[in-house]
Formats: C-alpha cells, sequence, structure tokens
C-alpha cells in the first residue's frame, strides 16, 4: 500500500505542480512566437517561416495539457453547476461515472493516438525537417496523462488528496 501511494502523491505532484508550469512555459512560448513573428513582418518585413508553426504546436500541446489537469482537478464547469442542483449523493455517482467515461477517453487518446501519430508521413522543413509523428505524440500522452488522472480522481478524489504545499518531494 506505500508503494501505490507514493506513485498517487507522485502523478499528483506531476499533474497538480509540473504541469500547470509547463502549461505556463507553453503559453509564454505562443505569445513570444507570435510577437516575433508580428514585429518580423510589420517592421522588418522578413517574417520568420516557422514562428506561425511553433504557436501552433504550443498551443496545441498548452491545451492538451492543460486537459490532464482539468481532469484531475474535476474543473468541468458545466457539470459541477448541474452538481449544485441534485442531490450531494447523486452527485458523487456522477462525478464517478465521468471519472470512468474520461478514463476510457484516455485509453482512446492512448492508442489511437499513438496510432496516428506513427503512421502519420512527412516532415516540417520550415523545422529542420522535423517529422511530423513528432508534434503528434501529444496524443498518446495526453492519453497516458488522462488515464491516470481519472484513476485517481475516481479512487482519490481531490478533496483526500494531500495538500502539496504541506508535503516533501525528493
Amino acid at each position: 500500500m506505500p508503494v501505490l501511494k507514493r506513485i498517487s502523491d507522485g502523478a499528483d505532484f506531476i499533474i497538480l505542480r509540473i504541469l500547470p508550469v509547463i502549461c505556463g512555459a507553453m503559453l509564454v512560448l505562443m505569445v513570444a512566437f507570435i510577437a516575433y513573428t508580428v514585429i518580423m513582418r510589420t517592421v522588418f518585413l522578413n517574417p520568420p517561416f516557422w514562428g506561425d508553426t511553433l504557436a501552433m504546436f504550443a498551443n496545441v500541446w498548452m491545451v492538451f495539457l492543460g486537459l490532464i489537469i482539468a481532469v484531475r482537478e474535476r474543473s468541468n464547469i458545466a457539470m459541477e453547476a448541474l452538481y449544485q442542483l441534485i442531490p450531494a449523493h447523486y452527485g458523487r455517482w456522477f462525478r464517478k461515472l465521468w471519472a470512468v467515461a474520461f478514463a476510457g477517453f484516455g485509453l482512446l487518446l492512448l492508442t489511437k493516438g499513438y496510432e496516428a501519430a506513427s503512421r502519420i508521413l512527412g516532415s516540417y522543413w520550415e523545422l529542420g525537417n522535423l517529422p511530423k509523428s513528432y508534434p503528434l505524440m501529444i496524443l498518446p500522452i495526453t492519453g497516458v496523462g488522462i488515464l491516470v488522472a481519472s484513476i485517481l480522481s475516481l479512487f482519490r478524489p481531490l478533496d483526500e488528496a494531500p495538500h502539496m504545499d504541506d508535503q516533501e518531494f525528493p
């Protein structure tokens, strides 16, 4: 049991602490790429051919990684509003049902996302012939993250999780 708790705490640490930092970095990169492209296009009349592509990748990765955080934190705004209108015991069952549905979605993204990413051919010439499959690997990565987040949400609700501010991690 202590091993499972350490794994669960480690997964919570990654999802609730590290992924928000990565999403923030993706947001900063996206703004920087767009600002650089706009300045180069309007002021210097020499836009980089890679700026828009990298901004798009940063945006897509930020959204997909943010989805993992949303699943773990149960921050589905529409569903939480619905839970306020129904009796609490039904709300608990609906939350568990959504956790199972998200686990299925994560498994689907993991399997089909990897299949799609590994089958895509070609490369981005503007990024030094980066294979097109590399940016698409966000699909199986998100699948694993959603699967883990939904399992954590199903078996250990966030309000039962240890407070991350009170813990020391090695």
